[in-house]
């Protein structure tokens, strides 16, 4: 008689949800509200160019870039304490 295989499911999915389950303290992490604040800046920096001019979306897309990353450091700040 032919031995039967025992088989487990899937391993390969199993490995994966492993590896995308755990967190490296080193790697970058963008808080849910940087991702919207990015949207928001993208859509406010081209239809302002679009209408006024590319010196003026510039001058919004350097001030949405400071408010991002004062968002992050003020995060990052209120999770450590």
């Amino acid at each position: 008689m032919a031995k039967e295989k025992k088989t487990q499911g899937f391993q390969s999915a199993a490995g994966l949800i492993r590896y995308f389950d755990a967190e490296d303290s080193n790697a970058i992490q963008i808080t849910k509200w940087a991702v919207i604040l990015t949207c928001i800046l993208t859509i406010m920096v081209v239809e302002i160019t679009e209408a006024v001019g590319r010196e003026v979306g510039a001058y919004v897309l350097a001030v949405g870039v400071v408010i991002i990353i004062i968002n992050e450091i003020r995060s990052r700040r209120s999770d450590t304490v």
